[in-house]
């Protein structure tokens, strides 16, 4: 296998779909009894986006919980030549949790970013060896208005190893596992959260 057709690394791989809370139930239960589940973790906290002009955006994460999780993370998120979906971008994480935020702001006003908008995740994130699986809430600041998803991602340390019809086939296998949660090819969402909740400045 030639190296040209293999996915670049720093590939973020996904696809999402909307659902409803009533459906987070039935997720955890379909997804808790797959066999090769590698680990759990529950969590929450603040997605602050930034923008600049050309249309490329910054995020800095907080992890608001657990609590003795001081997690924090700056990305860099771009689609690659020639792709116009959001199944796969190019992505850089910058771990940055002894960082102040107001030093992160200032810091992204600095590079000529602009604070765009902020939302509130709380995330049900379960690890296999060739993806994860997501079930997450999203609140806007400032709204009452919550948004429910579902989402698949090809591992990211391993993305790098696969071409990228073998990363869709990890992405319909598990389309078939969470078809009773109302995942499937026909529901993928074309927009990303970026996409969704930009404020046109």
């Amino acid at each position: 296998m030639s190296e040209e057709s293999l996915i670049p690394r720093f590939t973020e791989f996904e696809t999402k779909y909307r659902t409803e809370l009533e459906q987070q139930m039935r997720f955890k239960s379909i997804v808790e009894d797959l066999p090769g589940l590698e680990g759990f973790k529950y969590a929450q906290g603040p997605d602050t986006y930034y923008t600049k002009p050309d249309g490329s955006f910054g995020r800095y994460r907080r992890g608001q919980f657990p609590w003795s999780d001081k997690f924090a993370q700056w990305t860099r998120k771009q689609k690659r030549d020639g792709v116009k979906n959001n199944v796969q971008r190019f992505e850089s994480n910058w771990r940055v949790d002894n960082t102040p935020p107001e030093e992160i702001h200032a810091g992204a006003l600095n590079e000529g970013y602009q604070l765009n908008f902020e939302i509130l995740k709380s995330c049900h994130i379960y690890y296999f060896n060739d993806a994860t699986l997501v079930f997450y809430t999203v609140r806007e600041k400032g709204s009452n208005t919550f948004d429910h998803f579902i989402e698949i991602e090809v591992k990211e340390e391993t993305i790098h190893n696969l071409t990228e019809e073998q990363a869709w086939d990890v992405i319909t296998k598990y389309e078939k596992i969470l078809e009773p949660v109302g995942v499937n090819p026909r529901k993928r969402l074309q927009k990303s959260l970026f996409e969704m909740y930009r404020k046109e400045k």
